[in-house]
């Protein structure tokens, strides 16, 4: 078998790529996805959130594929209650973990052996208020440290901040509600997160490299460290 044992223990390997590709490569895309993922296609009215749908789900499939040895229309997946994806198939096709996530052009797939893992980035939206946006979802300690920031570095801090709380939430198959109040802290990663009563814990919570134009976070199952591993989709 090709790759689940290509993924290291204690290592999430990260896979970032563009969503804007010029049509004839979206059009050959939109046939690795199955009947589930075509379902969700007709759902979205926009062509750009149809686009990005499509290379983001199919690029997916190309990664996993990849790992483990198989074509990308063939990679099984099973989903949890809230929707979370995971890989059907013998145990060691089951050890390896993935976590999706897009905002604005930008994918990032996170892939992790034995350990649940969650990743997610967003796009640093100019329109955005974060102060607003902070006192509505953050606790009292958060909102107040993206209100103290520089006018500059407000947005970048909120959602560095909501990074890494969805990240945690998706590592677990959770809802975002459930995640708000978690304790992810202002300094710099890593940093074990413990979870409210009654949701799974802890993780431990890196930041990417995103750029300037995102903010994002990876969230491991387990207070063991991890580390980064940036390899490239071509």
């Amino acid at each position: 078998m090709n790759g689940a044992g290509d993924v290291m223990e204690d290592v999430v390997e990260i896979r970032s790529f563009r969503l804007d590709l010029p049509s004839p490569e979206v059009e050959s895309l939109a046939g690795l996805l199955d009947v589930r993922e075509r379902a969700r296609l007709e759902t979205l009215r926009s062509a750009e959130h149809r686009r990005r749908f499509t290379v983001a789900h199919a690029r997916t499939r190309q990664v996993l594929g990849e790992r483990l040895g198989l074509p990308p229309v063939r990679v099984p997946f099973h989903f949890g209650p809230h929707g979370k994806p995971g890989l059907d198939g013998d145990a060691e096709t089951r050890r390896l973990r993935f976590s999706l996530t897009h905002s604005g052009e930008l994918a990032v797939v996170a892939l992790s052996l034995g350990r649940e893992v969650g990743v997610d980035v967003e796009h640093l939206d100019p329109s955005r208020d974060p102060v607003r946006f902070a006192a509505r979802w953050f606790p009292p300690d958060e909102s107040a440290w993206v209100a103290g920031l520089a006018a500059p570095d407000r947005l970048c801090g909120c959602l560095r901040l909501w990074t890494r709380k969805e990240a945690c939430v998706k590592a677990t198959g959770g809802r975002l509600v459930q995640g708000l109040a978690l304790p992810v802290g202002t300094a710099p990663h890593p940093r074990t997160v413990d979870g409210p009563p009654g949701f799974p814990g802890p993780w431990t919570v890196l930041d990417l490299p995103t750029g300037p134009a995102h903010a994002g976070a990876v969230a491991l199952e387990g207070a063991r460290p991890f580390r980064l591993l940036e390899r490239s989709t071509d």
